[in-house]
């Protein structure tokens, strides 16, 4: 313990310096013992000769100086020796501690050493020596010094507890006194219990005070339980003892305590929504949400959107009905919205199938919700909107709401009862409507599309149904039943059927499975003759599967099959990997290849005989895999004049003729692959012969097979092509992609949702541009918004525009638009209400990508961005590099850097001795990215500036705060020890102590310590309640 006496100015003959005078283990000198037992003696001798001639305090705090000053290398405790000397009889020595208060009042003994040896004190026999005690205790306490001093903030903070358990337990011992000897119990037990009880309430009437005990409660757990457990057999006593006891006011002083004690289990500061939106009728986040699932993502599990729309609505605090009601109501806006079969196919798939299965695993994730209750009350709330409704039954053809509950019914979502009532409402809603009004949708420019919609409606609901009996035929053995397997796949693949069953298996959970049976069949159909020749019809059955493998692959990525590890070596999984362009980008025609079955191929091209594995060409993967090379030989034929087009159309002609159509797609994968590698001159020849392929087919254009070769020749052929597909959604090449991208969103933040051309434009610029210029763009547009209500709401629709590719664009706002507005002197961008509603977006996007991977067991790939994020930054690591900007200053911390695979947060924080701190993945790009980004902020800070980059830091750490739990956890492990502190330096009074609190990491040393400074620190000042 160390004891300073501050330097005063003193007399003639005495000394003047600054005594140090501390409690030290005794030394293996036996001279410094004798020297030190000599000093203690004659501080004794000099107490009892001011006890006899009644110094005052400031003439023994003189003498004690003198003293001091002889014996300036010597360390005693002072204040042990006062408490000795005061507590001597059953009454204290008044004189002895009005010097012990005086010292401690001024500065010469300090507080927690005195209230340190007042909580060790336990003989309440003696009760006058109790209440002197507690009146030190309360003076001490209530005007204890929170200033920043050489005695560690941790130790304030055991004291603190310590004192506060001491009273309690006052307060314990004398209720059970009373409790044993009711009628005998000495009038000074009452006084003692009043003077705990206000000294309880006064010393806690501090909300510093209070905050410290928070942390008391993580650094010194066990003996905050037994404080916990004191207070509660106070109250337990007390609450025992009968009414017209002895106790009278000191009953109500003791409640009073209590509460106050209550108040320590209520310092958790309400979190306030992270994003709300209040002047939209909708909510544009959980609405957009939806429409990408829908539409973009229809073929995904159901887990990752509903952990999405779980962590939004907990952001957002959002109620349950209400979640419930923007769900329903965004799919029925859909039902409006889109012109297209396929998209209605989408919407319904995803309102009559997917729906259910989501809200059954919302329900599984939170059970003790009244779902039933919550789904009723946001249906309720959907029967208000009876325009939208009325527009989609009339739109459709269908009373939608009411097949929409019963869907949910079936579901077990809802009650019978529950069905009945809401279908009784809306059965009262459409009976206002006019006959004319159903009728009239059958005319006109809808004509065509409504006869569809009824039976899009059936259709899907009968999916499952359909889906069940072709997994169960895909089960049999195709040696006995390839005849009946083939017929109801062949029906499968004509007009909708298979854009059906697919979507009623993604909707369902089922595709893995459903493609898992569908690459069994094509690799037992594509073995050698020897093996499969007693598959009648095999060629048929690899036709058809290949066909339904391949178009699955387009619209739901290669990811789909490779998670079951099984498929990885079959053919159709191979030659997808080799060939099948994704995302427009097509592969690489170079290999090493067996002349022999190349030229096998090529005689059975030049011949008429059909073009089916024989001879050389003993299986379907020999054919499907050299097929390519063998076309290759007669494009370079041709493009040294050995073969002219004529011939070449023959054999062409011959190839599309076949039954087995698998080779048209084989072959148009090869060319466009082959064009997409070469120079506009060598593309003459190749496109004809292209054109050769897909000119008039003569297929249904419903059918797989031409929807499959659409999507490969679309980004091959030149714009005005006459055999380039007709896309309804279309980038216009009359204008700058930024251009479009600013009209785009301009539209859609302005409107509040986005429509389905808005989100076709974005997901094609998405793909086109990349995540960094989208992000960057996108960014540049929100911080346009000046007023407060736009902002929000274009805040809210941007976040759900970020899930279209969350991971990589959440990292592309972090290491490349971030740092560029950060390094940027004087942004004007960054003020505030743009500056706070970017801060939003970051700590939103951040915890959403983190949540996305908690519990995945696999990576959670959406269509369209197939690559995994790993293998982009791995690109983008050796070619971008982070190096600081040149004019800010260096850092005396580490800097990492991107390419830097293990990194430990001693790194960043200030280790204690013995502690182990965590060690994340710096493998993973999004830790990686939020480390360096808190260095940066950190840099700025330390400038010491104060600008619109020092507020964004303020409000990305106050977001995060309103984020709670595990989420500001997870953001607030990266922030540099040291950066807490800067901010409070540039700011004072910008955190409270509840926000200190959750900044700092309390279950480690480090994190505690700076929380219990910072909080001392901020006692002295006013708060400025920037943020409430």
């Amino acid at each position: 313990m160390s004891i300073q006496i501050k330097k005063e100015p003193t007399g003639s003959g005495i000394s003047s310096g600054l005594l140090d005078i501390k409690k030290e283990p005794g030394s293996s000198s036996q001279n410094a013992s004798n020297t030190r037992a000599v000093l203690v003696s004659k501080i004794k001798m000099n107490l009892m000769q001011a006890w006899r001639e009644r110094w005052t305090e400031i003439q023994w705090a003189i003498q004690l100086k003198k003293l001091m000053a002889a014996y300036c290398t010597e360390n005693v405790d002072v204040a042990e020796i006062l408490m000795q000397q005061a507590l001597v009889g059953s009454s204290p020595n008044s004189l002895i501690l009005s010097y012990l208060k005086h010292g401690v009042l001024s500065q010469m003994i300090p507080y927690h050493t005195v209230l340190k040896y007042i909580t060790e004190f336990d003989d309440f026999s003696r009760p006058y020596c109790i209440l002197a005690l507690l009146h030190l205790a309360e003076m001490f306490g209530s005007k204890i010094s929170l200033s920043p001093c050489q005695d560690s903030p941790l130790q304030l903070v055991r004291t603190i507890l310590s004192l506060i358990h001491w009273q309690v337990k006052a307060l314990y011992i004398c209720l059970q006194r009373i409790q044993e000897n009711k009628s005998t119990v000495a009038a000074e037990y009452f006084v003692i219990m009043d003077n705990a009880s206000r000294a309880i309430i006064n010393i806690l009437d501090r909300k510093a005070v209070r905050s410290l005990m928070q942390i008391a409660k993580t650094d010194s757990p066990d003996a905050y339980r037994e404080f916990e457990q004191c207070e509660m057999n106070v109250g337990g006593t007390i609450s025992q003892l009968p009414s017209n006891s002895q106790l009278g006011d000191t009953r109500e002083k003791i409640n009073s305590a209590l509460l106050q004690l209550s108040k320590l289990n209520d310092m958790a500061p309400s979190l306030e929504p992270v994003l709300e939106i209040t002047n939209s009728p909708i909510c544009p986040t959980i609405n957009s949400l939806v429409v990408l699932e829908a539409i973009l993502n229809s073929s995904s599990d159901i887990q990752p959107f509903v952990d999405q729309v779980l962590v939004v609505s907990r952001l957002m605090k959002l109620p349950m009905p209400q979640l419930c009601l923007e769900i329903f109501r965004v799919c029925f806006m859909g039902f409006v919205d889109t012109n297209d079969f396929s998209e209605d196919l989408q919407w319904a798939t995803f309102a009559f199938l997917k729906v259910p299965h989501i809200l059954n695993a919302i329900k599984e994730k939170m059970p003790d919700w009244d779902m039933s209750s919550h789904v009723e009350r946001g249906l309720d709330m959907l029967l208000e909107f009876s325009h939208l409704l009325d527009q989609t039954d009339i739109k459709q053809n269908f009373d939608m709401l009411v097949q929409f509950i019963t869907e949910l019914q079936k579901a077990n979502i809802i009650t019978e009862s529950q069905k009945t009532s809401l279908c009784m409402k809306r059965s009262e809603q459409r009976s206002r409507l006019r006959p004319s009004d159903i009728s009239g949708s059958n005319e006109g420019k809808n004509l065509s599309r409504v006869t569809h919609a009824e039976a899009t409606v059936t259709s899907i609901l009968k999916g499952s149904a359909t889906l069940d009996r072709m997994l169960k035929s895909l089960d049999s053995d195709p040696h006995r039943n390839s005849e009946s397997m083939i017929k109801v796949l062949t029906i499968m693949l004509q007009g909708h059927s298979f854009d059906i069953l697919r979507l009623a298996a993604a909707s369902t959970g089922r595709l893995h499975d459903f493609m898992s049976k569908l690459i069994r069949i094509n690799e037992l159909a594509s073995q050698t003759t020897s093996e499969s020749l007693k598959i009648p019809n095999r060629n048929q059955l690899f036709d058809v599967t290949f066909l339904m493998i391949i178009s699955i692959f387009q619209q739901n990525g290669l990811g789909i099959a490779l998670s079951n590890k099984e498929n990885e070596y079959a053919l159709v999984v191979q030659w997808a990997k080799r060939w099948l362009p994704e995302e427009g980008k097509y592969k690489n025609v170079e290999f090493i290849e067996e002349q022999d079955k190349v030229d096998a191929i090529l005689n059975l091209m030049l011949s008429s005989a059909e073009i089916i594995p024989c001879g050389q060409i003993a299986s379907w993967k020999e054919m499907i895999m050299y097929l390519p090379y063998a076309l290759q030989e007669i494009l370079f034929a041709v493009e040294h004049m050995a073969l002219n087009l004529e011939k070449v159309k023959m054999i062409i002609d011959h190839i599309r003729k076949q039954n087995i159509k698998s080779l048209l797609l084989v072959c148009t994968t090869y060319l466009c692959s082959y064009m997409n590698i070469v120079g506009a001159a060598a593309r003459v020849k190749p496109l004809k012969m292209l054109e050769f392929f897909t000119i008039s087919l003569g297929i249904d254009t419903k059918q797989p097979i031409q929807a499959i070769i659409d999507n490969i020749i679309y980004d091959i052929l030149p714009e005005g092509h006459p055999q380039r597909p007709i896309r309804r959604y279309q980038l216009s090449s009359k204008k700058l992609t930024s251009e479009i991208m600013n009209e785009t969103l301009k539209d859609s933040f302005h409107r509040g949702w986005l429509n389905m051309a808005s989100l076709h434009t974005l997901e094609q610029l998405l793909v086109l541009r990349g995540p960094d210029w989208f992000c960057a763009e996108m960014v540049e547009h929100l911080l346009k918004q000046n007023h407060t209500d736009d902002a929000t709401q274009s805040l809210s629709l941007a976040f759900a525009i970020m899930h279209m590719d969350l991971e990589r664009m959440t990292i592309s706002l972090l290491r490349r638009v971030l740092p560029s507005l950060l390094t940027t002197p004087q942004n004007s961008l960054l003020t505030d209400p743009r500056g706070y509603c970017l801060a939003k977006l970051c700590v939103l996007s951040i915890t959403a990508t983190h949540m996305s991977k908690i519990g995945q067991k696999e990576p959670y790939v959406r269509r369209r961005h197939k690559r995994l994020i790993t293998e982009v930054d791995m690109d983008d690591d050796f070619d971008d590099g982070d190096t600081p900007p040149a004019k800010l200053r260096k850092l005396s911390e580490p800097q990492l850097s991107l390419s830097m695979e293990d990194f430990n947060l001693a790194a960043l924080a200030d280790k204690e001795d013995g502690e182990v701190l965590p060690s994340l993945d710096m493998k993973d790009p999004l830790n990686k990215a939020l480390v360096n980004l808190f260095q940066l902020m950190n840099t700025i800070l330390m400038n010491k500036t104060l600008s619109s980059r020092t507020w964004f830091i303020v409000s990305i750490i106050q977001e995060a705060i309103k984020c709670g739990g595990t989420h500001s956890s997870f953001i607030f492990q990266f922030m540099p020890q040291n950066m807490l502190n800067q901010v409070m330096r540039s700011l004072p009074g910008v955190f409270s102590d509840e926000h200190i609190l959750r900044i700092c990491d309390l279950s480690t040393l480090s994190g505690r310590k700076m929380a219990a400074k910072a909080i001392c620190n901020n006692a002295q000042i006013p708060q400025l309640n920037l943020f409430d």
